[in-house]
């Protein structure tokens, strides 16, 4: 435990997890829904508000997640100020051009709740760490 604790401390590993996590997050987040490369389980089917809100809450979380991460893999090197606004910057910056590119995924379409929520998710996960480290 101790080694891993000691390993994610270092530098390296910190931008391995964090280009990991978006690299994973955004093979989530364009592949087809119908035949998806990695099936977790999500409920498909007709598009009813509960199943818009459920996919919207887990936006919300996977980017306030990417705010963290990046915050935490870039701060070692930064002022905590610049570090948070960079990972702002990635979280939001992801969500816009993933949110765009689903467009041109078989079976996908961008959705303005879906930016909404992946811009809130950061800006949530942003309040959260000003409160806690600045």
């Amino acid at each position: 435990m101790r080694y891993l604790e000691h390993a994610l401390n270092q530098g390296p590993a910190r931008w391995m997890l964090a280009i990991g996590w978006t690299l994973l997050l955004t093979l989530f987040l364009l592949q087809p829904e119908a035949e998806p490369l990695i099936d977790l389980g999500l409920p498909r089917g007709e598009s009813t508000i509960q199943r818009e809100l459920f996919f919207s809450a887990l936006h919300l979380l996977a980017f306030a997640l990417t705010c963290f991460i990046w915050f935490w893999t870039i701060q070692r090197a930064r002022h905590p100020r610049r570090s948070l606004l960079a990972a702002v910057l990635i979280a939001i910056a992801l969500g816009i051009v993933t949110e765009a590119l689903q467009s041109l995924t078989l079976d996908r379409h961008a959705s303005l709740i879906d930016l909404i929520a992946n811009i809130v998710g950061a800006l949530v996960a942003a309040k959260l760490i000003w409160r806690r480290h600045i």
